[in-house]
């Protein structure tokens, strides 16, 4: 059994457009009108002209009578539109779009702002200086415009020399405060990388034998401070990892020869870490002289002649030891004597 096509109901058909002058009111309609007055308030409240916008059908209308509408309709629309258009579309990034049942998506607009630069108000300036210009002066007036002109020129120079010479001395102090933390961020800097490099040093010195060099170069800075820090610290690694015994370099056959990576690579330590020590106590030797170097220098070549009175240059060393065994200064005599009496036994 097949389904039964289900009738299709059209909706009625709106009732004849009748003018207001042919509708007839009856007494009927008047008393129904007074007793249920209530029921009419509802249509006191309707919004016609919204009811009028969405009904786009009208009855009883001829041909040429719709397409009028038709076309008053895309006229005010069209208007709408230009009036939109007026506007300044605000940004996509800025503003979220507002989309409509059809699917389109509408953006906020702003209205245009005149511009501060107009040109019809350049014009019209242009045309009141041309009008003020097109007035001769006499040689008074001129004179007298001079003379004012030189004077307000000599009072703004004025101001400008104030301005300067107040300017001048707050330039110096903020220049100055600039150098002091510039400097201070240096040596700040300066002591942290040496932590860091005596901290890699000593806890694999092996891998990181090639830091030596870098700290000798740390410690021959122009600041006091960072050279005598540079110099203890090098100090306290070199007493670290000096080993127990006399490093001899090899010789031009031995190093011709062929020899494993592990003989290689002791070759590449203890040379590395003897031109680093000898650097060092060279830059000793030229500091024990210097009356702002003197206490540090002599105190680290008593402290390597007392740790390693075995190893390479120890003759250099004790040399610098008994030249300064009768200084003035009583802590550098006392380790002088002390290193040299640790040293003969």
């Amino acid at each position: 059994m097949g389904k039964k096509k289900q009738k299709i109901v059209l909706p009625p058909e709106l009732p004849p457009d009748i003018p207001e002058d042919e509708v007839e009111v009856s007494d009927d309609d008047l008393q129904f009108i007074k007793e249920n007055r209530s029921y009419a308030s509802l249509l006191s409240t309707l919004d016609t002209h919204s009811i009028t916008k969405h009904v786009t059908r009208v009855a009883d209308a001829k041909d040429d009578a719709l397409e009028k509408l038709y076309e008053k309709r895309m006229q005010k629309n069209a208007l709408k539109k230009e009036k939109e258009e007026t506007g300044l579309q605000v940004d996509r990034a800025d503003a979220l779009p507002i989309k409509t049942l059809d699917g389109k998506l509408h953006y906020r607009t702003a209205t245009k702002t005149v511009s501060e630069n107009d040109p019809s108000e350049e014009g019209t300036a242009e045309d009141v200086n041309a009008d003020e210009g097109m007035v001769k002066l006499t040689k008074s007036e001129k004179r007298a415009k001079l003379k004012k002109m030189k004077k307000e020129a000599k009072k703004q120079g004025k101001e400008m020399a104030k301005t300067e010479v107040e300017d001048t001395p707050q330039a110096a102090v903020l220049a100055e405060i600039k150098e002091d933390l510039t400097a201070e961020e240096a040596f700040e800097s300066k002591k942290c990388k040496l932590a860091e490099l005596g901290s890699a040093l000593l806890t694999d010195p092996e891998s990181n034998i090639k830091l030596l060099k870098e700290m000798v170069q740390i410690s021959k800075d122009n600041n006091h401070t960072i050279v005598k820090l540079g110099l203890l610290s090098l100090l306290a690694v070199f007493k670290d990892i000096i080993p127990g015994y006399r490093i001899r370099l090899p010789t031009e056959k031995e190093l011709e020869m062929k020899v494993s990576k592990t003989v290689r690579k002791m070759r590449y330590y203890e040379s590395t870490l003897l031109s680093a020590y000898k650097v060092y106590l060279q830059r000793l030797m030229a500091l024990e002289n210097k009356p702002l170097f003197q206490h540090v220098a002599v105190r680290c070549i008593c402290s390597l002649l007392d740790a390693n009175p075995h190893f390479n240059y120890r003759e250099s060393l004790l040399d610098a030891t008994v030249r300064n065994i009768s200084s003035t200064n009583d802590a550098i005599r006392f380790w002088c004597i002390f290193s040299v009496h640790h040293f003969s036994l």
